[in-house]
């Protein structure tokens, strides 16, 4: 929230409840939401509450790294996605979607 990217990484054993904890068993009740909703809920707070001088920019990717093969979850036609390394962008996955995203 201060000009910084940030990244939610589930790793686990097949069947471990990445997806559960991730995703949650009802997005709308509060006790049974997983990390993803309540992180989109505290992100869009903080840009709520901020100065309104303050400018964001919020993008999404979602992707899946299974047997060593990286596959975008937005654009299931992209598969076998490679990892890339600019000065500019840092480490980032080439060809991923990324989708603006305005309100919870």
């Amino acid at each position: 929230m201060e000009g910084f990217n940030g990244t939610v990484f589930a790793y686990g054993q097949t069947s471990s409840g990445k997806t559960h904890t991730m995703s949650g068993s009802d997005m709308y009740n509060e006790e049974e939401r997983g990390v993803i909703p309540r992180m989109v809920t505290h992100v869009f707070n903080k840009i709520q509450n901020s100065p309104s001088e303050m400018e964001f920019t919020v993008t999404v990717s979602m992707i899946e790294i299974y047997m060593e093969k990286i596959q975008d979850l937005l654009d299931q036609t992209k598969t076998n996605l490679k990892v890339g390394e600019t000065k500019e962008k840092g480490i980032y996955i080439v060809d991923v979607t990324e989708v603006g995203v305005a309100n919870q």
